[in-house]
C-alpha cells in the first residue's frame, strides 16, 4: 500500500492464512466422498433372502372343504348348454361337489375376480379353438364374467360355435369347435363297395391344413387356448367309418393309423401355430383330461355319478372295464 511516497507493507493474519490454505483439502475431501458415494449406488443390491419358488399351478391337490365359496353363477345364466346345466338340472351332491378347490403345492391360487379380470383384459379377445372339454369350460367361464357385466349377449361371429361379448369392458369370449384341429370331412362310398368290407366312407383329415373353423380368425384374437384328445379314438371313428390321413393333398403311405396320425396332426398344427398366428398373441394349450364315466362309456350308457376327483393316474371308465374283462 502506497502513501504518498512511503510504500506501507501488511502481512494477512495467520489465521486467514492456514484457512486459506486448508480450502483445496476440504473440496478434494468433498469430490473423494462423493466418488465413493456414487460407486456404491452402482453396485447392485444383493440379499441373503431367497426368492420364491416359481408357482406352478398344475402341481397340487384336490382338498375338500365345505366351507368353499359356492359359484358366483346359478342357473339362470344364459350361456349354459341346457343339456349340461347341472344346476338347472338338479344333479346330486351338487354342494359335495363344489366344496372340492384345487390348491397348488407351493403357492395360493386366488379365487378369480370378474370385475379384476374383464378390466386387464379391456379391448381384447379370448378364442377357444377345439373339443368340448374347451365347451365345458368356455360355458362356465362366461357365466362367472356375466357377474360384473349382466350386459353381455351371445356371440356366433367369425364362425365361432358360442361365445359373449362384454359390452361394459368391450371384451369378446368365444369357441370355435374344431375336434381334431385340422381340417376333416365326410367321403362317401358307394353301397357296392361298402357291401365289400363293410367300410362306409372314410374321414378324409388333412394333416397340414387347420380347420375351416379357426383358420382365418386367429388375427381377432389376443389370447387363443387350444385342445384336442378326446375324439382321437376308435368309439368316434370306428373302423367302419375309419380316419384316412392325407399330407400335401395327396394319401399318407403307408395309411397312419389314428394315434400316430394324431401325433402328426399335433407337430402339423404346433408349426402353423407358431408360423402364422401374430407373434403378439398369447398362445395356450390345454392337455387332455381323463375319463370319468361310471357303468359304461359315453355312448355306451355310461354316466357321471363321482361326486369326488379322480386319483392321480385313474381313469373311472378304464378301472370299470378292466373289472369286468
Amino acid at each position: 500500500m502506497e502513501l504518498g511516497s512511503r510504500r506501507i507493507y501488511t502481512t494477512m493474519p495467520s489465521k486467514l492464512r492456514s484457512s486459506s490454505s486448508l480450502l483445496p483439502r476440504i473440496l478434494l475431501l468433498s469430490l473423494l466422498l462423493l466418488l465413493f458415494y456414487s460407486l456404491i449406488l452402482r453396485r447392485p443390491i444383493t440379499s441373503n433372502i431367497a426368492s420364491p419358488p416359481p408357482c406352478d399351478l398344475f402341481s397340487g391337490r384336490w382338498v375338500f372343504n365345505p366351507e368353499t365359496p359356492k359359484p358366483l353363477y346359478d342357473e339362470t345364466c344364459p350361456f349354459h348348454r341346457n343339456a349340461w346345466n347341472c344346476l338347472r338340472n338338479k344333479r346330486d351332491n351338487m354342494d359335495v361337489i363344489n366344496s372340492w378347490r384345487w390348491e397348488p403345492n407351493v403357492c395360493g391360487l386366488s379365487r378369480i375376480d370378474p370385475t379384476r379380470f374383464l378390466g386387464m383384459m379391456r379391448n381384447k379377445n379370448v378364442g377357444f379353438v377345439g373339443d368340448s372339454l374347451n365347451e365345458n369350460f368356455l360355458v362356465s367361464f362366461l357365466c362367472i364374467l356375466r357377474v360384473a357385466d349382466p350386459s353381455a349377449i351371445k356371440w356366433k361371429k367369425k364362425k365361432a360355435w358360442r361365445g359373449a361379448y362384454f359390452p361394459k369392458f368391450n371384451v369378446t369370449v368365444a369357441y370355435h369347435r374344431a375336434v381334431l384341429l385340422a381340417k376333416y370331412q365326410w367321403q362317401a362310398r358307394s353301397s357296392a363297395e361298402a357291401n365289400q368290407d363293410g367300410v362306409k366312407g372314410t374321414y378324409r383329415v388333412d394333416v397340414d391344413v387347420p380347420a375351416n373353423e379357426w383358420i382365418n380368425v386367429t388375427s381377432f384374437y389376443d389370447v387363443l387356448i387350444f385342445n384336442s384328445g378326446h375324439w382321437w379314438g376308435y368309439d368316434k371313428f370306428p373302423k367302419e367309418t375309419p380316419l384316412v390321413f392325407y399330407r400335401k393333398g395327396k394319401p399318407i403311405n403307408p395309411p397312419l393309423d389314428i394315434l400316430p396320425g394324431f401325433e402328426l396332426v399335433l407337430q402339423n398344427m404346433v408349426s402353423y401355430i407358431q408360423r402364422e398366428v401374430p407373434a403378439k398373441t398369447l398362445k395356450f394349450w390345454r392337455l387332455q383330461s381323463p375319463r370319468h364315466f361310471y357303468g359304461g362309456d359315453w355312448n355306451q350308457n355310461g354316466s357321471c355319478l363321482l361326486d369326488k376327483p379322480l386319483e392321480e393316474n385313474q381313469e373311472q371308465w378304464s378301472e370299470q372295464r378292466s373289472k369286468k374283462d
